[in-house]
């Protein structure tokens, strides 16, 4: 199973995981329990938005595996909280 760098941009600083993502799998499908296990060691995203994965300067798409968008194995993602207007 491809494994990734993730930095998450949490409360306390920026945090780094190295998460396993399957090669089908999307962040749609994986996003949110790698936030919950974020959450159960004690971390919590910075900001009230909604997460957001940057690669690269581009948002991924949580909707397509990260293969599909040019994300390779051992590559830095990051993730933080998309401001929303309200």
């Amino acid at each position: 199973m491809p494994k990734y760098q993730i930095y998450f941009e949490t409360i306390s600083g920026e945090t780094k995981y190295n998460v396993d993502i399957d090669e089908g799998e999307t962040l749609n499908m994986v996003l949110e329990e790698i936030l919950f296990d974020l959450r159960e060691r004690g971390n919590v995203l910075k900001g009230d938005g909604e997460p957001e994965v940057i690669w690269n300067g581009s948002t991924l798409d949580f909707a397509a595996p990260l293969s599909q968008q040019g994300v390779r194995p051992n590559d830095v993602l990051r993730v933080s909280t998309a401001a929303t207007n309200g």
